[in-house]
Order: C-alpha cells, then structure tokens, then sequence
C-alpha cells in the first residue's frame, strides 16, 4: 500500500512538473504552460487546483492550453472588483450671460434657480481573485461643501441637487458653495457697460454717468452721483450724491428712495422719496410720503399718497411747483409714468425683433452666418426676454396701484418752513388756497375743505 501510494505521488509530481501555473500580481488571472501534448484538460484542472486556482476557470481555454504546447494560456479569470468613484460638484451651465455678469465675472441667480449637482461617491463593488477570495473596493470620497442657508439642498439618490435660496451672486470656492446677497462694484458705470442686471443688492463706489441703464433685484446704493441713467431696484434706493441731467433719468425704487439732490429728473417710490438738500423742476412720485425736512422743493411735480414734509416748497420768484396729495392724484401720476415706460420699452422690443428676424434669416439662409452673429443673437434674445419681463412687471404694479385705491388715507402738506404762492397744491382732489406765503403750517383735507394748523 505504502509503495502504491508513493508511486501515485511520484506520478503526480512527475505531471506537475510539465504544467507550469502562473499567477498574475493582483490574483487575477492565472496562466498555464503544457509542455507535453499527452495530457489531459483534467491534468490541468487537477494542477490549477494544486495551486489554489478555483474560481474562474475557463474549461475552454484549458483545452486550448493543453493543445497548444508551450503556450502560455489564460485560463482563469477572476471578476475584478471596482474602486468606488469620488464624488464632485456639478455645476449648471447657464445659456446666456447678461452683460453684467460679462464684465464684472458675477453669476446672477434668482431664488428657484438651481445651481448645480453633488454627485455623491460611489461605494465600488467587491470582487473576487482566482483563488476564490472576495477583494474590498476602494469607496469613493465625498466631497464636502459648506453651502448653508443661502442653498437649498435637495437630496435624491445620489445625487444632491443644490437651489438658491435667497437672490444674488453664485461663489463655488473649494470647500463652499454660497450666493451672496450683495455685490460692491468699485468704479464708474456709463452706457458703455450696456444694460446692467443685478440679482441681489448692489453698492455702486462711484458715479453712474450718462444714459445707463440699471437694473437691480433688491437694494442698490450709489456712493456718487447720477446722471440721466435709469434706474430700477425692487428694493430701496439710495444715492449719497446729485441725481442731475436733461430730465431723461428715472429712478424707481420698490422701496423708498433717497438722493441728496435732484434737477430736472424723475423719482418714484413705492414707499417714500427722501430729498436731503434741494429738489429743483423734479417729478417725485411716492405711493407713501415725499420728505425733506431740512430741503427745498421748487417747480416739478411732487405727488404722494400720505404725506409730502418739507421746509420750502416753491420759490417767492420761481415758476410753479405741483404737489398732490392722495391715492387718486398719486395713482394717476404713476400711471401715467408707467405708461410712458411701456412705450418706451416696447419701441425697443420692436426694435430688437426687427434683429432678431434678420439674424435667423441670415442662419436660415447660410448668409455668412458668423460666430459673432451668433453671439449677437443669443444676446438679443436673452435681451428680450428681460424687456418682456419689465413690461410684465410694469403691468403688474399698475395693478397694485389699482388694488391701492381702496386704502383710506388722510394725506397731510406740511411745511417746516415756508410755503410760497406760487405753489399749486391738491388734497384730495380739493385745491389748497395759498394766496400768501405761509410758514409752519399743516394742511389736510376733511369733508372737501382744507384745514390750515400751526405746527408745535
């Protein structure tokens, strides 16, 4: 028996020794070489198995190694494993740029808008080696953003889909995503710059020359001055310097306004006009009050719905100065002011689809169809798009204005200083007799008669 035995391992070893088993470095795949043609597919599989080969074996491919002597043959392969992937941050792409975000490298984005994807890590899958052993993956590392209250994080899958939360301008650093509320521009701005858009709030160091147009979402501040630009914010409005020109320029605030001085322009304010120095042939329009405490108001046009405070109003030598009081003459006012906007603005869609068609004929056509045609086209596009936004906007402030008719009011005139008669005042509807100069003294209407007081 002994001698049987001993035999069959001689045998065995004798057989081994022409089957030469390789293995790869990572266990992976496992190569053979035959070096006689006499044996077997299963002296094969036997000699794999001696070596610890036990998991994917490729019958085929043993057969073809057996036969073709002195080859060397994969045979075995295991299933590999797969290292997870890292995660990353995708950000949206946005068609069009506004010239703003142009010139100044700023990415406006509005509340709802979506500001890209996290894209979580993967964990990989296992695999397992020739030898019947499982191999660990590699998981994926995360990538981990600060975004706080500003995003809004929307997790589904894996992915984590990032909204702004507030208006402004998207910042992606390294470890942060956030959208900041108010951009600093240090500088002048002029027409040159084109038809700025601000998402946030916006602070303006220096002048804002020429016909600009201006357009910011919520607060702006202009340390400087301003020429005949127009202007809109949702928010409040303040200008540190003189709004003075030709009387082409506009400010609109959603908010109150303020400017130190101002000639021949336009002001309107959802809330109140403040004019810290001296208003001269002005048109101030406030759904609230016009203040100027310490300031002269003289010639234009001032209308509010509750109250106009000032200390001069006219001059003893100058042409007449308008002021109404009360939610008709206010309302009519602004109407009146939004109206003309409209026409304004709607000259300038006609004009930009005029373009527009010219350019798409030019595509159509193969008409020399340049890049900068191209470019010029997705510009005015995104242009009209934001036209067509003002104009909605403009529509539905004159609906509020309506809807504001039904509010009681008991607009006063009072005068800090001195009133001049060559003021013509309303309250009301009800004209205010002022033969004389008058000084500190209050007027209110009540039962369509003005009431005169003495300030205290």
């Amino acid at each position: 028996m002994l001698t049987d035995n001993k035999h069959t391992v001689d045998q065995a070893n004798s057989t081994l020794k022409r089957i030469k088993v390789d293995i790869s470095l990572d266990a992976y795949e496992a190569y053979a070489t035959v070096d006689e043609a006499d044996l077997q597919p299963t002296h094969l599989q036997a000699a794999l198995e001696a070596e610890g080969v036990v998991y994917g074996i490729d019958n085929a491919a043993a057969l073809l190694a057996v036969q073709n002597q002195g080859q060397r043959t994969l045979v075995a392969n295991g299933s590999r494993h797969t290292d997870g992937a890292d995660g990353y941050f995708e950000p949206s792409k946005k068609e069009v740029l506004g010239e703003a975000e142009t010139k100044f490298g700023i990415r406006n984005v509005y509340v709802g808008n979506e500001i890209g994807v996290i894209n979580l890590p993967t964990p990989g899958s296992v695999g397992v080696d020739v030898y019947g052993r499982k191999v660990q993956p590699k998981p994926g590392k995360s990538v981990n953003f600060f975004t706080g209250e500003t995003i809004k994080r929307h997790e589904s899958g894996d992915k984590i889909r990032l909204e702004a939360a507030v208006d402004g301008y998207l910042h992606v650093g390294e470890a942060s995503i956030e959208v900041a509320t108010e951009h600093i521009l240090s500088g002048d701005l002029d027409y040159s710059d084109g038809e700025l858009a601000f998402a946030g709030s916006l602070r303006v160091v220096g002048d804002v020359k020429g016909s600009s147009r201006l357009k910011v979402r919520h607060n702006l501040v202009i340390d400087g001055s301003v020429e005949d630009a127009k202007i809109i914010a949702g928010g409040d409005v303040k200008v540190t310097g003189s709004f003075v020109g030709r009387g082409d320029g506009l400010i609109r605030a959603g908010g109150n306004a303020e400017v130190k001085v101002v000639l021949n322009q336009m002001i309107e304010a959802g809330g109140c006009v403040t004019i810290l120095k001296e208003s001269v042939n002005a048109h101030l329009i406030a759904s609230d009050s016009i203040i100027a405490k310490n300031a002269i108001i003289m010639g234009g046009i001032v209308a509010a719905g509750e109250k106009i405070e000032v200390q001069t109003l006219g001059g003893e030598l100058y042409s007449t100065t308008k002021a109404k009081l009360g939610i008709k003459e206010i309302l009519t006012e602004d109407m009146g002011a939004i109206d003309k906007e409209i026409e304004l603005i709607s000259k300038e869609i006609e004009s930009m689809k005029a373009e527009i068609y010219t350019l798409v004929r030019d595509r159509i056509d193969g008409n020399a169809f340049t890049s900068e045609k191209a470019d010029r086209l997705k510009q005015l596009q995104a242009n009209l798009q934001r036209q067509n936004d003002s104009v909605k906007e403009l529509n539905t402030r004159k609906q509020t204005l309506v809807a504001d008719m039904t509010r009681k009011r008991n607009p006063k005139l009072i005068i800090r200083g001195t009133i001049h008669p060559s003021v013509a005042a309303e309250i009301n509807g009800v004209r205010v007799p002022i033969k004389q100069s008058h000084q500190n003294v209050t007027f209110e209407e009540s039962k369509y008669e003005i009431l005169r007081t003495k300030n205290l």
